[in-house]
């Protein structure tokens, strides 16, 4: 930043020969500059006038997701600056054309008295000679010795400038939401919303969590429900942030989730599958009952089981996990599938084909998945 005056002064170059007639005449012009350099900038956001900019379901803690609106700050910044004194040298023009000039008459003049008839005694010989010699370091000198020179103003304090800065992301807020139904990758998935923004429904409950390195990235479309109506919400599933939630998720979920070597192989076998409707805290649900059992004689390490409905949208690709089911053990393992009032419905005394493929961490699960045929009604 410069401020102040300039000041443009002549100033002889060394080396610099001058003649008498213009000897005042210098072959540099030094401007003289004040210049306030930066030497610290601050940025300070200002929380108190954030936007809200368009919501957005993420990935987050515990392998949960949520649904926020991100917040974007106006900032100042205050930029304190030295003052310093900038001394430029230039050429002098004039000096540089008073040379040339110069030394082209002694030129001419050095030829003419060199083919005259007496060379060593015309006397325009001598004076070309001397035109030349003077004239040449005009010309020469206002180009050697240029720079420029920094002077910092000794004892002076910096200066102060406040000026606005531009706006940076400053964290987010809950997005204000009762219920969202989430379409990804074919699926529908239904699920409630709290006053954090908190969604009812793990990513892990149609993403095997035990295998989440393999997923693929995925677009999450919401039709999100609150006081203010319906709005769509956007998002996306990347594969490395659902990879590195799976452990949290597992780490905090209601079956035994370890993973120890295999020492025998165990004998997984299922009993009937059931589904039936329900009506669950938040609403209706397909209750889906898988009974399993291991007769050994080694144990079964994160065993579970997805389930295949191509045909129902709203409970195709969801995950039943019993991790680790040791021999002799058998369990009648419950899912809730959160259900609209719609898709309930349209589901209710109507005849419904579904099956779970079982996974263990050997591949020693059975390869036939249990299978489910018959008419959805209420359960009793």
């Amino acid at each position: 930043m410069v401020r102040g005056r300039m000041v443009i002064a002549a100033a002889p170059a060394r080396g610099c020969i001058a003649l008498a007639a213009v000897a005042s005449a210098g072959c540099h012009v030094v401007v003289q500059n004040e210049i306030a350099r930066p030497v610290a900038t601050e940025r300070i956001p200002h929380p108190e006038g954030a936007i809200a900019r368009r919501p957005t379901v993420i990935l987050a803690e515990a392998g949960r997701l949520r649904f926020i609106e991100p917040l974007e700050c106006p900032t100042e910044e205050i930029v304190r600056q030295e003052l310093t004194t900038e001394l430029a040298s230039r050429p002098n023009l004039a000096t540089f054309t008073v040379g040339v000039i110069a030394a082209a008459v002694g030129g001419v003049m050095l030829t003419t008295g060199l083919f005259s008839k007496e060379p060593g005694t015309s006397p325009y010989t001598y004076i070309g000679i001397a035109s030349a010699g003077v004239g040449l370091p005009f010309a020469i000198g206002p180009w050697v010795g240029n720079g420029t020179e920094l002077r910092p103003h000794a004892g002076e304090p910096p200066s102060v400038v406040r000026r606005p800065g531009p706006s940076q992301p400053c964290g987010d807020r809950p997005l204000a939401a009762r219920s969202a139904t989430l379409e990804t990758s074919g699926l529908e998935v239904q699920g409630a919303i709290d006053r954090e923004g908190w969604f009812s429904i793990s990513p892990y409950q149609w993403i095997d969590a035990f295998n989440a390195a393999s997923a693929t990235p995925s677009a999450v479309t919401a039709t999100v429900e609150g006081d203010g109506g319906r709005r769509t919400v956007t998002g996306v599933l990347e594969a490395a942030m659902l990879a590195k939630h799976a452990a949290s998720f597992l780490a905090r979920a209601d079956f035994d989730a370890k993973i120890e070597p295999l020492k025998l192989v165990p004998g997984i076998s299922a009993g009937a599958l059931r589904a039936s409707l329900v009506n669950a805290e938040q609403g209706p649900a397909l209750r889906v009952a898988l009974p399993l059992r291991n007769d050994g004689p080694g144990d079964a390490w994160a065993l579970r089981g997805q389930i295949a409905a191509p045909t129902t949208p709203a409970i195709d690709g969801r995950m039943i996990y019993i991790g680790h089911l040791a021999k002799g053990a058998a369990i009648a393992r419950e899912l809730d599938i959160p259900l609209s009032r719609i898709a309930a419905a349209a589901l209710r005394n109507k005849a419904l084909e579904l099956s779970v493929e079982l996974r263990d961490a050997y591949g020693t699960a059975p390869g036939t998945p249990v299978r489910f045929r018959g008419t959805l009604t209420d359960a009793r």
